[in-house]
This record gives C-alpha cells, structure tokens and sequence, in this order.
C-alpha cells in the first residue's frame, strides 16, 4: 500500500473514533453539551460507516499481501478483537457498578441493560449479540454493537476468500443463515470497502485528474447529502416501507440502512479517488507521520471504552463537586483514561497472535490470491 494511502487511513479511522466519541460525550445527561461537538451531534451511525468501509479495505489488503493462509488470517483478526474487547467487557461492567453508585440517574433508561450479565459478557465474547433480530446490549456500552456486525463480515470473507471453491458457497450460505438478516443488511456499506481495495489495485488507475475528482466530490457530496435532509428522507421511506415496528424492534441499528448505502459508495468512491491520487503527492514529514500512526493506535480503544468512561465521569461529578466544569472533566478523564491504558490493550495483539496462531493449522485451504483479487 502506498504510504500516502496508509497514513491518510490512520487518520481517516482515528478522527472517524473522535466523532463517535464527540457525538456520545455531547449528550446532555452526560456533559450537558459541548459547543465544540455541536457540528458533529448526530453523525455517529455515518462515522461507524466510515469505520465499516475502512475495514473492508484493510482486510482485503492484509488478506492479499500479509495473510495468505486462513490460519494468519483468523489469527489476527481475533488477537486484534479480544485485545480491546476482553478489557472494554470487563471494564464497562466495572464502571456501571460504580457509576451506578455514584448517580443512579444517569442508569435508568435504555442505554444500561444490567440484568443477567452472564450472557450479555457470554454475547459479547462471541460477538453473537446481534444475531437475527437480537440485541444485546453488553450493560452501557451502546457502541459495541457494530462488533457484532464486523465479526461476521470477517467470517463472510474469509469463506469466500480462502476456502476451496468446492467449499465456498456452502460456508457462505451458513454463516448467512446463521447471523440472519439484519447483519447481512449493512454488509453492502463493509463490501464496499473490499470493492474499493481491488479497484484500487487494477494495474490501470484513473489520472490525476480523475483520481482528485474522485476524491473531492464525495466529500462535496455527503454535504449536500447531510444539508438537503437525504438520511432523513430515507429512513422515513424505508419506515413508510416496512413498517415501525419492523424498523425499531427487528433492525434497530440496520435501520438507516438506505441512507447507509449512499454513505458507503461515497466514502469507497474516496478511497478510490484516494489511492490514484496518493503517488502524485510529496511524502508527509517524519514528524507529521509519527504523530498520526501514533493516534492512530488508539483508535480501537477509544471507540469501545470511551461509552461507559463517559457515562461513569458524568456520574463522577455530583460526588466531587464539578458541576460548573462538567463538560471539561468529562471529557478530559475519558481521553486521559484511553490514553493511560489504549497503549497497554495494544500492546497484546502480539501475544495473543501467538496464541491463536498456535491452535490453528496454517498451512492454506487454497492457494493465496493475487493482490488485484481477480479485480
């Protein structure tokens, strides 16, 4: 990958994680708001989507460059998840017995689900809290629900990538009907990132002219798209469509799904326009890279732990007296508490590659791809 385009998604993926973080820290019961968040309050489900088609790229690329075999493969993707995942189950089931303590306002409505928390750590582990119509929610932590998601995504791919011919659609038909309808909606806005990776690698990209133009106008789009009301006008017809209850209680999270598509085609469209346009730029200084590559590792961290450091801090502020600075402490400890411990969480990836590198067998179902994947 070029350099360019791996620094420029470092950033993309880190500041994507501040806006779900600055959409969430901007609520009133939490802070009370945040004038500085103001223009990013309700673009969290677009940021996550952001997220979404970024994965799909990425792994496509470490599938046809760096992990050629299964095994590699479903190694690093599960030390990548239970790094993070494992200790944002833990902590977030920490913090809600305190916070719960402290203010047990901020835990009474239905973004702290606490009963049976056997099975919401069990759902959570397996990233089975999403499955069909399912939700479940791992106490306050709203936002690990689109983990439930990209763990499948992960399965999906890897069954149609690496599994024999012979074997592929079988796979990829179990795992449909086993993750059932509301994941598999949004795996268009994930393949699309997949999409963007292999058209990026064609030997034939577009000028640089195009390239800039492809780069741009999604931008100006998703502008236009946002100012003209276009999220809006297609969640009410997918709602006048299906209906409210199928909307709310069967979708919930896959329930933006139509606006989701455009969101997905504009960012792909990007990334597109990103890695023709990447060779023609000047090398970022040493510094400049250092510093993103280094936010950049947080970036995980920050999306799964800063929802219930968030809502503990709120519930902090009574006991220490903190009313008159609420959003401030608020929002500093969450980003001092990821900052003090995100190093920490990534810093287990390697070991625990090597573990899951020791239970599978690595040598290949199949003959790696070649990078352009048959683009």
């Amino acid at each position: 990958m070029n350099p360019n385009t791996s620094i420029y998604l470092d950033a993309v993926r880190f500041f994507v994680a501040l806006v779900v973080f600055a959409s969430h820290a901007n609520y009133q019961r939490f802070t009370g708001g945040v004038p500085l968040f103001e223009p990013v309050a309700g673009l969290g489900n677009d940021a996550v989507m952001v997220f979404f088609v970024l994965s799909g790229y990425v792994i496509a690329h470490v599938a046809a460059t760096r992990e050629p075999h299964l095994g590699d493969f479903a190694a690093s993707r599960l030390a990548r998840l239970y790094s993070v995942v494992v200790p944002a189950l833990l902590l977030t089931f920490l913090l809600d017995t305190l916070g719960n303590q402290l203010d047990p306002s901020l835990y009474t409505g239905r973004w702290y689900e606490m009963d049976d928390p056997v099975r919401r750590f069990a759902a959570g582990l397996t990233f089975t809290n999403e499955l069909w119509f399912s939700y479940t929610r791992p106490f306050s932590n709203g936002p690990f629900w689109s983990i439930g998601y990209e763990f499948w995504y992960y399965v999906l791919f890897a069954a149609a990538h690496y599994l024999p011919p012979g074997q592929r659609g079988v796979a990829v038909a179990a795992v449909c009907l086993l993750i059932g309808p509301k994941i598999l909606l949004l795996l268009p806005v994930w393949w699309m990132g997949v999409w963007a990776y292999r058209v990026a690698q064609r030997p034939r990209r577009p000028g640089l002219v195009t390239s800039a133009v492809l780069f741009l106008a999604p931008v100006v789009g998703y502008a236009v798209f946002r100012h003209a009301g276009g999220p809006d006008a297609l969640r009410d017809l997918a709602y006048s469509l299906l209906g409210d209850e199928v909307m709310r209680e069967q979708l919930s999270w896959s329930r933006h799904f139509l606006g989701n598509y455009v969101i997905g085609a504009l960012v792909a469209t990007h990334f597109v326009g990103l890695a023709g346009l990447a060779p023609h730029l000047a090398d970022m200084p040493a510094a400049a890279e250092r510093g993103i590559r280094y936010l950049a590792g947080f970036t995980f961290s920050l999306y799964l732990l800063h929802y219930p450091l968030v809502q503990f801090f709120s519930a902090s502020v009574p006991v220490l007296g903190l009313e008159d600075h609420r959003a401030a402490w608020v929002v500093g400890a969450t980003l001092a508490t990821v900052w003090a411990i995100g190093a920490r969480l990534e810093r287990q990836k390697g070991p625990l590659k090597r573990l899951f590198s020791s239970w599978f067998t690595l040598r290949p179902a199949r003959p790696a791809m070649a990078p352009a994947l048959g683009a």
